[in-house]
């Protein structure tokens, strides 16, 4: 009853903030893009503990109360978000419970980003009447969608790398906030906070030793002539 009840607060919370963001982004034009990123951002706070359905429903009313701030007279703005940023950090958490190679799960998700940004400015066009004149260069709205599929696939390479090390910030941060209440799912236990000293290895997850070093290993600390 306590870890539902707390999944329950805590998807609440990742929503409101989510919809907070959103909004903003919906209907301030400037806000749009930090929109996007803040609410995925706050939709990873249920994650931090492994309540991936917790996640899954916060994306849920996060879009659907995200129409009521103005998102179904600007559903173009509101679409980017529904159909691949509010789902993104769910995807990479679930790629880590299944132990999905990270390289085919890049691959994959690339494909998915450079589609869902293709659909989305056809949307934006056909909605807000973007035309040439919107952009620089008239050459740029002929060439949209080539620009979209190559600069996107690059783009969400550091995309994808950025949310990671946020999910894993949120990790620490909902960790020490809570006091290892509610620990993920499949652990067994409750994950202690990681010691002062492995603080800096939040940024160090492609390492070798997937950011941590084992007892025992180059300068682990193992006495000499045990």
């Amino acid at each position: 009853m306590k870890r539902t009840s707390f999944s329950v607060a805590l998807s609440a919370i990742a929503c409101a903030l989510a919809v907070i963001f959103m909004a903003l982004g919906i209907n301030v034009p400037f806000l749009l893009a930090s929109g996007y990123i803040f609410g995925a951002i706050f939709l990873m706070l249920p994650l931090a503990k492994g309540m991936r359905l917790g996640g899954f429903l916060a994306y849920a009313a996060t879009c659907l109360l995200c129409l009521l701030f103005g998102g179904i007279a600007q559903f173009y703005k509101l679409f980017p978000f529904i159909v691949f940023f509010g789902l993104h950090p769910l995807t990479n958490s679930l790629q880590e419970k299944f132990g999905v190679n990270r390289w085919v799960a890049l691959l994959v998700k690339d494909v998915w980003f450079v589609g869902a940004m293709c659909a989305s400015w056809a949307l934006f066009c056909a909605m807000a009447g973007i035309g040439p004149e919107a952009l620089p260069f008239d050459w740029m709205f002929e060439w949209a969608y080539l620009l979209i599929c190559v600069g996107g696939a690059v783009l969400f390479v550091f995309y994808d790398w950025l949310m990671r090390r946020c999910q894993r910030l949120v990790d620490y941060a909902v960790s020490r906030l809570t006091g290892g209440k509610g620990g993920k799912k499949g652990s067994g236990k409750d994950r202690p906070s990681p010691p002062p000293a492995q603080e800096a290895d939040v940024f160090d997850e492609f390492s070798p030793h997937g950011g941590r070093e084992e007892d025992g290993g180059e300068g682990g600390g193992k006495n000499k002539g045990g």
